[in-house]
């Protein structure tokens, strides 16, 4: 889970918001205020969003689900921070995405390496690079305390 506090600066602070965003189910309804209205987003092996129009219109999509299948079972995200670093107006991150089921299987896991820019205070860029054999991977096995019902209770108390 993302722990908002590691943060060292504002601009970190402002990056983690994105991923704890996602944790937390709300990032459609946030990006506005984290991320310029141009901003873009880049995924290793996935079209790149333009814009929070671009943004908007994956969503109403269906997310990611529509390119990579396994992603039709996920209901919720985590995320594991590993490092973050920064310098001026960039945020580094490595971190394991957790893509959830309700059941508690972890669909995919990939290992990112982030690049996050920031501009006039906003997320201007995000790019995530990973190994792509992740949209293939075989589900875990059931892990009981990630749990849909787990996940919300644990993101309700942050």
């Amino acid at each position: 889970m993302i722990d908002l506090t590691v943060a060292t600066n504002q601009n970190e602070q402002l990056a983690l918001r994105v991923f704890k965003a996602m944790e937390d189910g709300n990032l459609l309804s946030v990006m506005r205020e984290l991320c310029t209205d141009d901003f873009i987003w880049s995924n290793s092996g996935l079209p790149t969003l333009f814009g929070q129009e671009g943004f908007r219109k994956l969503a109403a999509e269906g997310g990611f689900r529509k390119y990579i299948p396994i992603l039709a079972e996920q209901t919720h995200f985590s995320a594991d921070l590993i490092n973050i670093a920064s310098a001026r107006n960039i945020v580094f991150t490595e971190r394991i995405d957790h893509h959830w089921s309700e059941d508690g299987r972890d669909l995919m896991t990939p290992h990112i390496a982030g690049v996050v820019e920031i501009r006039d205070g906003k997320i201007s860029e995000l790019r995530d690079f990973y190994d792509t054999s992740c949209y293939e991977q075989e589900p875990s096995r059931v892990i009981p305390e990630y749990t849909l019902a787990a996940h919300l209770e644990r993101t309700s108390m942050s």
